[in-house]
């Protein structure tokens, strides 16, 4: 191997090494640093590296993400530029979750300083 494979090689060992100790072990980039003798900035770079490579795999446990999965999809296919799934709860309305989503959705946009045209349509969905 050459010193060039193995200079790239030892970059991702140490992206590794930076991506646990951030992900894993829960230290700060100070703390990173500190243990791999590296600047902060370094650290921070190495576990950016870590992600972009694929070292690290991040997995939520939580139904939420299963919805956050179908948005993505769902705006994917069908090249849509906003998209939010919600949770419902069986036991009450299952538009409860979509009212408080459209609500957000909708004050965020009145916000901006930037003059928009909103229209919203009526039934089941806006009860």
């Amino acid at each position: 191997m050459n010193s060039r494979q193995d200079s790239g090689s030892n970059r991702l060992d140490d992206a590794a090494r930076a991506g646990w100790l951030y992900y894993v072990a829960g230290n700060t980039q100070d703390q990173i640093a500190s243990t791999l003798g590296v600047s902060r900035q370094t650290a921070q770079r190495l576990v950016s590296l870590a992600v972009s490579e694929g070292l690290i795999k991040v997995r939520v446990d939580h139904p939420i993400a299963n919805c956050l999965d179908l948005a993505a999809r769902l705006k994917s296919r069908f090249a849509l530029d906003l998209v939010e799934v919600v949770p419902s709860d069986p036991a009450s309305s299952s538009t409860i979750g979509v009212a408080v989503a459209a609500a957000a959705e909708i004050e965020r946009r009145l916000r901006s300083p930037t003059p928009i045209v909103m229209a919203i349509g009526t039934g089941r969905t806006l009860k």
